[in-house]
């Protein structure tokens, strides 16, 4: 999960603000800002996104023109009880263990 301590869903206890590549204001959750940039850097817009504050699993919501490149790099679709609630929201791949250690992310890192 993420590094959230006691955030409650709907919180915006976790995030900070940063300048989108189209210029406007967007609160990102701090587990997953470099997964976000990362995206960014890619040129695909992210809608929203959330890490899932140690109660759900995270997700980013993409613009429908990117769909298919979040699936090439590998991103599976986000699913809430059982079924996929949209064909652009995919599950973040920015994982923490318990201790807050990064495990798997969008990206390998070396200790």
């Amino acid at each position: 999960m993420c590094q959230c301590i006691n955030v409650k869903m709907g919180s915006y206890d976790n995030q900070i603000t940063l300048i989108t590549p189209e210029g406007k204001k967007a609160g990102i959750d701090r587990c997953i800002v470099d997964e976000i940039k990362y995206l960014w850097s890619l040129k695909i817009k992210t809608i929203e996104s959330c890490c899932g504050h140690n109660i759900q699993e995270g997700y980013i919501a993409v613009s429908d023109k990117d769909i298919e490149l979040m699936k090439k790099l590998g991103y599976k679709l986000y699913y809430e009880k059982g079924e996929i609630i949209l064909e652009n929201i995919f599950e973040s791949k920015t994982h923490h263990n318990k201790e807050g250690k990064l495990i798997y992310g969008w990206y390998k890192k070396d200790d």
